[in-house]
C-alpha cells in the first residue's frame, strides 16, 4: 500500500484571498509547513513573498506544535492556537493562542499570549472571542477579548451549564453575525450576535448572553441545525420536522434539509422551505456563497452536487471526475465573495485531488492532483453496481483491470 501511494509530483499550494492578500502554504527544506502571503495585485513587487510562519521554528524556538491559524479580517492580526511541545498529542486539550501584529513586509510581531484557549475566531475591531474547558474537558464557556487589553478584562459571553453539551464559537461567512453552537451528541441549539456588538460597552455585571444572544430554537433530542446568513436572510441546514414543531417526539433523526429566515426573525416558525430534494436525495453538507449555494449530497447512495443560483433560482448539478465513482470533500471555501468553488475528490483508483469549478458555467477551472508513482489509473476501472438479492439490490464497488474479463454469470 506504501508503494501504491508514492508519488512523483505534488499539486502546487492551494492559495486563498483575503482582502488584498493572497495566503498559501509551502513545505520548507526539512519538510516543515510554512505559512505565507503576498499582495493579490499582479504586480512585480506583489509576487514578493512574506513568510508568517516557520512551523518547525515554532516548535525549536518557542517550544509550541501548532494547532491552528488564523487571520483577522484587516489582515493586521495572525492568531496562533498552539500547545507546548510534548503535550499536543494527547496531553492537555487545552492551548496557548499566540496573537502576532503583522505589517506590511518584515517579520510577525509576537504582541499577546492567552492561556487556556481551546478554540477561537477573530471578530472585528481588534476583538476574538475563544473557548475555554472546564474541569472535565469540556468546551463550556465563550469569552470576549480585546488585543492590547489584559486577559483579566476579558468578558464571558456565554457560559453552559449543562454538563452533557459542547460549545464552540463560528462566525457566517458575511462576516456579519458570530454564532455561539452548544451541543450534544445528537442535537443542538444556537445564539447569534452581531459581530460588531461592543461586550466593554455599558457592560455590568448581570447576563450579558440573555442580553445580547438571541436563541434561533430550542433544543431537542435528534434535531440538529447550522446557520450561515446571506444577503438579508439566514441560511440554515437543519433535520427538524418540516412543521418546525420543538415540541414533537422525534424517535430518530430525519433527513436534512435547507431552510431560510429574515435577518429580523431568525427563529424557527419563521423558517422557510429554500431547496427541495428528491426523496433518493439526502442534504450532506452547504456552502454559502455571495451568489451561490453549494450543496453536497447522495443520490441513491452516490455522491452528488448542485449549485444553487440565488439569482434565478436555478439549481445546476455539477459534472464529477471518475464516473462519479468517488468521494467529494468540501475544501475550505473561505471567501464569500467568490464565484468558484473548491472540491477533493478520491476513488479507490486515484489519490486526492481537488478540483475548482466555475459555479456560473459549471464547469471546471483548476484542478491540483498527485501524480502516482507506481500505478497508472487509467489502466484501471472502477465501477459501481446494484447487485439483486431477495428483492433488494445491494450496491456493490467494483475495481478491476481493463485486461480483466469479467464473468457473465
Amino acid at each position: 500500500m506504501s508503494r501504491a501511494t508514492e508519488v512523483d509530483q505534488l499539486p502546487p499550494p492551494i492559495e486563498t484571498r483575503c482582502g488584498d492578500y493572497v495566503y498559501f502554504t509551502k513545505k520548507s527544506s526539512d519538510g516543515a509547513v510554512v505559512y505565507c502571503r503576498r499582495l493579490a495585485d499582479r504586480t512585480v513587487e506583489s509576487r514578493t513573498e512574506q513568510v508568517l510562519l516557520d512551523s518547525e521554528m515554532l516548535t525549536r524556538d518557542q517550544g509550541y506544535v501548532l494547532r491552528n491559524l488564523l487571520i483577522s479580517d484587516d489582515n493586521q492580526y495572525m492568531g496562533c492556537l498552539a500547545a507546548k511541545h510534548g503535550s499536543a498529542g494527547g496531553g492537555s486539550e487545552s492551548s496557548s493562542l499566540l496573537l502576532y501584529t503583522l505589517s506590511d513586509a518584515g517579520t510577525p510581531k509576537l504582541v499577546e499570549i492567552l492561556e487556556g484557549v481551546f478554540n477561537f475566531v477573530f471578530g472585528t475591531n481588534s476583538t476574538l472571542f475563544y473557548t475555554v474547558l472546564d474541569a472535565k474537558l469540556r468546551a463550556n464557556k465563550v469569552v470576549a477579548h480585546r488585543i492590547g487589553r489584559g486577559q483579566s478584562e476579558d468578558i464571558v459571553v456565554f457560559d453552559e451549564p449543562c454538563h452533557e453539551c459542547f460549545v464552540d464559537i463560528t462566525r457566517t461567512k458575511d462576516k456579519r453575525f458570530h454564532i455561539v453552537n452548544s451541543s450534544k451528541l445528537d442535537s443542538s441549539k444556537a445564539y447569534l450576535f452581531s459581530s460588531t456588538h461592543d461586550f466593554w460597552q455599558n457592560y455590568s455585571s448581570k447576563d450579558t448572553s440573555a442580553q445580547v444572544l438571541r436563541l434561533v430554537r430550542p433544543r431537542q433530542d435528534s434535531v440538529e441545525y447550522f446557520i450561515d446568513h446571506h444577503d438579508g436572510e439566514f441560511i440554515i441546514l437543519t433535520n427538524s420536522p418540516k412543521d418546525n414543531g420543538p415540541g414533537l417526539p422525534t424517535s430518530e433523526p430525519l433527513p436534512f434539509r435547507l431552510v431560510r429566515a429574515p435577518t429580523a426573525s431568525p427563529t424557527s416558525e419563521h423558517w422557510i422551505e429554500l431547496l427541495s430534494v428528491g426523496d433518493d436525495e439526502l442534504i450532506e453538507d452547504v456552502e454559502i456563497f455571495k451568489s451561490h449555494i453549494m450543496v453536497s449530497m447522495k443520490r441513491q447512495g452516490q455522491p452528488a452536487v448542485y449549485i444553487y443560483d440565488r439569482a434565478s433560482g436555478r439549481r445546476s448539478e455539477l459534472p464529477l471526475p471518475y464516473n462519479g465513482n468517488c468521494t467529494v470533500r468540501p475544501e475550505p471555501n473561505p471567501q464569500f465573495e467568490a464565484t468558484t468553488v473548491r472540491l477533493g475528490f478520491s476513488s479507490p483508483v486515484h489519490l486526492e485531488s481537488v478540483v475548482e469549478y466555475d459555479m456560473t458555467s459549471m464547469k471546471q477551472c483548476k484542478s491540483w492532483a498527485s501524480t502516482p508513482l507506481h500505478i497508472n489509473s487509467s489502466e484501471y476501472i472502477c465501477q459501481r453496481l446494484n447487485v439483486p438479492c431477495e428483492n433488494v439490490d445491494i450496491p456493490m464497488t467494483l475495481i478491476h483491470h481493463k485486461s480483466t474479463e469479467l464473468s457473465k454469470a
